[in-house]
């Protein structure tokens, strides 16, 4: 009798469930809301411009400062200036403190101090629990401030960046991603790479100089979050960064890129029996109105990763690459497009005749509903994670005024991106992709590859001379 009334039971169950049975690609889902807090902003009498966003879950706070220049600022023979500068700003000690007293009070109360350098901009990052924050702030302004760029510190950071350079040429990734920029922006400071002369040149005397520089309050965007309040946040940076003093030195800007390469094949002669494969040309700045519709493009050509047309075909179907895909990066001065494939060196030429062929096809004839779909719902749900916590959101507002744009630029972002048509989509593949503009940049030994590399067009050998 028990036996009966379980399976009757189970039935039972059976059905309900059934009833509620959906098939997952039928589920709908309410549009997307996009609406983050709005910081507080203001700006010290020295100039400084301060985001500030609460957030009072954790007893933590976080600091970033932006600061106009860069790698991209470096004179041409002291490359590598802005790098080293930003480095050390960490590691040559601050104010009182030297070099190992500085990081022995960070690693004893767990406070987080970065600092780095990018072709369009100078960062330092800080992040404290909450009752560590006044030290936190101190040994940060000191930093910024009163950095002591301690001699022995510079000579052993000068001595590694070298020995790195010396490196270079033994991974080849590296050897072809610095050919590709420095190929694509012949002639303009975004191709620029540091070398044992520019490197061997630089002088602690340039580093302060490039500090007095750029370093000022009235260059200076900072974002804070964490477990303060508004009041605090001003008491704290009027009390460590209200001494800190203007610079009347103007920081002029630089050009925007133009194309100055030939188009064609440029070798980079490495004995390994793989091809690395970089081909690309430049696309579009950050404030191109067409930018959305170029990242969904983007998407179902090359960066979704398995649903991509130059996976699919290349790596799923044909089987050629380890990795493949493409990149749209935008940038202040211009930014590019590019497609990679890492792929066996008898493949060579074959994979590069299917990334050109797959790009000119989506330049052609565009893509589909359903690519267009995808890769644009796809954008949309991302989106919203990179702005998830308080910390994110006051470091976008600071990022979005320090690149020019408006302070509600998030939102037009989305707007932006809802909108887009399919028609938006093939009407800037038709305009953006240029397979017949790329230099095609191979890493390998040419006498293992299937093809001739002139199959693609003119050959140039870039030379592998450290230098």
């Amino acid at each position: 009798m028990k036996k009966y009334f379980l399976i009757l039971v189970i039935l039972l169950l059976s059905a309900a469930l059934s009833v509620y049975a959906v098939d997952p690609r039928e589920l709908k889902f309410a549009p997307l809301e996009f609406k983050p807090p709005v910081p507080e902003r203001f700006v010290t009498d020295n100039g400084v411009i301060v985001y500030f966003l609460a957030q009072k879950e954790l007893p933590v706070v976080t600091a970033n400062l932006l600061f106009h220049g860069g790698t991209a600022y470096d004179p041409a023979d002291r490359a590598g200036l802005a790098e080293m500068t930003a480095s050390l700003l960490r590691s040559g000690g601050a104010g009182r403190r030297s070099p190992e007293q500085v990081d022995e009070e960070l690693d004893f109360t767990a406070i987080g101090i970065g600092s780095a350098a990018s072709d369009d901009e100078m960062t330092l990052s800080m992040q404290t629990l909450k009752k560590d924050v006044s030290l936190a702030f101190e040994i940060l302004s000191d930093m910024i401030i009163e950095p002591r760029f301690d001699s022995a510190k510079v000579a052993t950071e000068i001595s590694n960046r070298m020995d790195d350079i010396r490196r270079q040429n033994d991974d080849p990734r590296r050897v072809t991603r610095r050919v590709f920029y420095e190929t694509i922006y012949t002639g303009h400071p975004y191709g620029l790479s540091p070398t044992l002369a520019s490197m061997g040149g630089i002088t602690r005397e340039d580093i302060l100089a490039l500090h007095k520089k750029y370093y000022s309050p009235n260059n200076c965007l900072l974002s804070v979050s964490g477990d303060l309040t508004l009041d605090e946040v001003k008491e704290i940076v009027g009390k460590y960064f209200g001494s800190w003093k203007k610079s009347d030195v103007a920081i002029s800007a630089l050009p925007m890129a133009a194309m100055q390469y030939n188009p064609g094949v440029y070798y980079a002669e490495r004995d390994i029996n793989q091809a690395q494969i970089r081909l690309g040309h430049l696309c579009m700045d950050i404030k191109n109105p067409d930018r959305q519709a170029m990242d969904v493009v983007n998407f179902a050509l090359g960066s979704s990763g398995f649903t991509s047309r130059l996976m699919q075909q290349i790596r799923t179907t044909a089987g050629l690459a380890y990795s493949v895909g493409s990149y749209n990066i935008n940038r202040p001065l211009m930014g590019v497009f590019f497609g990679f494939c890492e792929t066996r060196a008898d493949a060579m030429a074959q994979a590069t005749g299917m990334m050109l062929d797959i790009i000119r096809e989506v330049k052609d004839k565009g893509i589909t509903e359903e690519e267009m779909t995808l890769a644009r719902e796809s954008l949309l749900n991302s989106y919203v994670f990179n702005y998830d916590t308080p910390d994110k959101i006051a470091s976008a507002a600071a990022s979005l005024e320090f690149y020019g744009f408006p302070p509600d630029q998030l939102q037009r972002n989305v707007d932006a991106l809802k909108a887009v048509t399919l028609e938006d989509c093939n009407r800037v593949a038709q305009k953006y992709l240029a397979p017949d503009k790329c230099a095609i940049i191979v890493t390998g030994n040419r006498s293992m590859f299937d093809k001739p590399l002139e199959t693609f067009g003119p050959v140039t050998d870039v030379s592998m001379e450290i230098k």
